[in-house]
């Protein structure tokens, strides 16, 4: 089972990587200026959306169970 922090450290590893990928792909194609907005905002989006939207998974029954037991 995931915790909290290796949940957190999966979404910025994803998201550092899908930015990076983002600069890479903008340095080597040489872009206009508006090819390079349409790119910053492709690049900047979607880890975004990834950091505020993929929530911690729900607490299962048992684990329920085991916090009240302690």
């Amino acid at each position: 089972m995931l915790t909290s922090m290796e949940l957190q450290y999966i979404k910025m590893t994803v998201a550092t990587l899908w930015v990076l990928t983002a600069v890479v792909i903008a340095i080597v194609s040489n872009l206009s200026w508006s090819g390079g907005i349409a790119l910053a905002s492709f690049g900047l989006l979607p880890p975004l959306a990834i950091l505020l939207l993929w929530n911690d998974p729900a607490q299962t029954t048992s684990e329920s169970i085991r916090e009240a037991r302690r």
